[in-house]
């Protein structure tokens, strides 16, 4: 595991995508691994039936789940493409503003089949130990140009909400 953390200021953002529920690394049974691939799956299925459009980077952001039913540790996943302008039309998707806010951030440098060790590493021993205080805001995953899935000098941010 190749990490690197620092505190950045991330802009307001408009993102097109989807939504789905997995139950975190905190969680009793951590379902992430399969159910994230899964949902980003469906976005990109989903995008085949979308007019094309100019995105940039990918963001998955992370809230607790709203579900009636949810268990401990469950959840909200939206998989979203960064758009300064929606499509006209955009079938299953949904448009969703995030606010600007601060946030403690872990670059991830390395294989996805890493990167829930980083996760882990990150939420469970490093912010815990550091002087950061959380805010009540999405948690996010950031896929910026330096992501690769193919390639394991790939770089993902995992961003914690701080005041």
């Amino acid at each position: 595991m190749t990490a690197f953390v620092e505190t950045r200021h991330l802009p307001s953002m408009r993102l097109l995508g989807i939504t789905g529920d997995f139950v975190g690394l905190m969680g009793a049974k951590p379902n992430g691994d399969d159910a994230i691939p899964a949902i980003w799956e469906r976005l990109f299925d989903q995008l085949e039936l979308v007019d094309e459009f100019e995105f940039g980077w990918a963001v998955g952001v992370m809230v607790p789940s709203r579900a009636p039913n949810a268990v401990e540790g469950q959840m909200e996943y939206f998989a979203g493409l960064v758009i300064d302008e929606a499509p006209e039309e955009y079938p299953g998707l949904e448009l969703r503003n995030l606010d600007a806010c601060d946030y403690v951030v872990c670059e991830h440098l390395g294989s996805l089949d890493e990167l829930a060790e980083t996760t882990k590493w990150f939420y469970s021993e490093y912010l815990p130990g550091s002087d950061f205080t959380m805010k009540i805001a999405p948690h996010l995953e950031v896929y910026d140009e330096r992501f690769d899935p193919e390639s394991d000098q790939s770089v993902v941010m995992i961003c914690a909400p701080i005041q």
